[in-house]
């Protein structure tokens, strides 16, 4: 949890004045992983005023921006998967071969980037 939040603050420190630039930032979370749900709220709470953050609980259908992160958290745990050699034959399905995961759906998901 504690490398988790270290990312999470180190990613928000160097994007500040993007989150800066907002009057409020809404932190959604469908509280899936109780792990990840403390790292979020620790260092969203450090790095930007309590004041301006709201927290609220979703469902994956309820917001597309929640789907979207889930998407690119999918794609990022797939990439892990796939160097660790844990892929099995669901990605391989959906994703094809490691080449093929590299070349179409990282590269596109990467290009989204903050």
């Amino acid at each position: 949890m504690e490398r988790m939040g270290r990312g999470i603050s180190s990613a928000m420190i160097e994007h500040l004045g993007f989150f800066q630039s907002f009057d409020d930032v809404k932190v959604y979370y469908d509280n899936g992983q109780d792990i990840a749900k403390q790292a979020l709220d620790r260092s969203v709470g450090k790095v930007l005023s309590k004041g301006a953050v709201h927290r609220r609980k979703t469902s994956m259908t309820d917001y597309r921006l929640e789907q979207v992160a889930d998407y690119l958290c999918t794609i990022e745990l797939g990439l892990v998967k796939y160097e660790a050699k844990e892929d099995g034959e669901t990605y391989n399905k959906f994703f094809g071969d490691i080449g093929s995961f590299k070349r179409n759906w990282l590269k596109q998901a990467r290009n989204k980037r903050i």
